[in-house]
C-alpha cells in the first residue's frame, strides 16, 4: 500500500520539479524582456514586477518542497550519529512527526492567509494577492506528504531489517 504512495510522491515531485522549471524559464524570458524594454527601448515594463515576484515566491516554495524530497536540506546529524541505534531511530520517528506536525500546521495557516486576501487588489496589475499566497500552503502540503511517507517508509525499513 505504501509502495504505490511512494510512488505518487515520487510522480508528485517530478510534476513539481517540472512546474518550477517552466517558472524558472519564463522569468528568465521575462526579465530579459524587461531589461530589453527598459535600457533598449527605453520605456520600462511597469509591471513587471507584478509578474516577477509571484514567479519568484512560486519558486522559492516550491523549490523548497523539492529539497524536502531529495533530503538536500542541511542538518546536523554528528550528536544522532554517536548515540546508540535505537535512540538514533527514536530520534528520527521523532523529527520526522515534529515536521510532519509543523508543516500541516503551516499549510493549515497558510490557508487562512489567502482566504484573507481573496479580492485585495495588489499592484499595478490590481491581481489578489492569492496567486502568489496560494504557494505557501501548497508547497508546504507538498512537504507534509513527502514527510508522510518517509515515515512510514522508515517503519517499513526498520521492519525489513528485524525481519532478516
Amino acid at each position: 500500500m505504501f509502495g504505490i504512495f511512494t510512488n505518487f510522491c515520487n510522480w508528485l515531485n517530478r510534476q513539481v520539479a517540472w512546474l518550477t522549471a517552466l517558472i524558472l524559464f519564463a522569468m528568465l524570458i521575462f526579465s530579459a524582456f524587461a531589461v530589453f524594454f527598459r535600457y533598449i527601448m527605453g520605456n520600462a515594463i511597469n509591471w513587471s514586477e507584478d509578474v516577477l515576484l509571484p514567479a519568484f515566491v512560486w519558486v522559492s516554495l516550491l523549490g523548497i518542497s523539492i529539497a524536502f524530497r531529495y533530503k538536500a536540506h542541511i542538518r546536523v546529524d554528528s550528536l544522532v550519529n554517536l548515540m546508540p541505534q535505537a535512540l538514533q531511530m527514536f530520534l528520527t520517528r521523532l523529527i520526522q512527526l515534529s515536521i510532519m506536525s509543523f508543516s500541516a500546521y503551516l499549510a493549515f495557516q497558510g490557508m487562512k492567509v489567502v482566504l484573507a486576501t481573496r479580492g485585495m487588489p495588489w499592484g499595478i496589475l490590481q491581481l489578489p494577492p492569492t496567486y502568489f499566497y496560494i504557494a505557501f500552503p501548497i508547497s508546504f502540503f507538498i512537504i507534509f506528504l513527502y514527510a508522510v511517507d518517509d515515515f512510514f517508509r522508515g517503519f517499513m525499513k526498520a521492519n525489513a531489517e528485524l525481519d532478516s
